[in-house]
């Protein structure tokens, strides 16, 4: 009997690449959602520092020029902070879509294994059913081996078998 061969497997290697093409493409979005949230949180580590700064500025006798770049400054960093934030929020649908996109793709390469599976058991099936026939058919000619040689050959006794043995001209011992 023939090797397994799985009909569609071009078709599921097909699908297990796309597979991992989506997971990878899922991983990236992860990271640039995460270097995204670590951004903001050095904004936010800055902008903290800077109103320390500034009460430090106010506690001092402080040019206003200083008060005012650390004004400025603060008011930069809220900006930036508004954006990173958008970022991250464009970020985390990058990851859902991703994330859709990787789910639909190992539905899709599953059902491609299941299939496997399915074909692989009915294989595995026939396959017993032909070894079953096959020793079926060994015990059939056996036994009718033996029935036939029982039935063709009368029974002989040792002195008719030596006799005929002289006969053909081999020597008893």
């Amino acid at each position: 009997m023939k090797k397994f061969k799985f009909k569609f497997e071009s078709v599921e290697k097909v699908r297990k690449s796309r597979e991992e093409e989506a997971l990878r493409h899922l991983g990236s979005a992860q990271t640039n959602l995460a270097n995204a949230q670590a951004f903001r949180n050095n904004l936010v580590d800055q902008l903290n520092q800077s109103l320390l700064r500034r009460e430090e500025l106010a506690r001092t006798q402080a040019a206003i020029l200083q008060y005012q770049l650390e004004n400025d400054f603060i008011s930069g960093s809220r900006v930036r902070i508004l954006h990173a934030e958008n970022t991250i929020k464009k970020a985390r649908k990058a990851v859902e879509r991703a994330l859709q996109h990787y789910l639909n793709q190992r539905r899709q390469t599953k059902t491609i294994e299941m299939l496997r599976e399915k074909h692989l058991t009915e294989y595995k099936k026939e396959k017993n059913r032909y070894e079953q026939k096959v020793q079926d058919d060994l015990y059939v000619m056996r036994s009718q081996l033996n029935t036939n040689s029982d039935d063709d050959a009368p029974e002989m006794t040792a002195e008719e078998l030596a006799r005929q043995l002289e006969q053909l001209g081999v020597k008893s011992a």
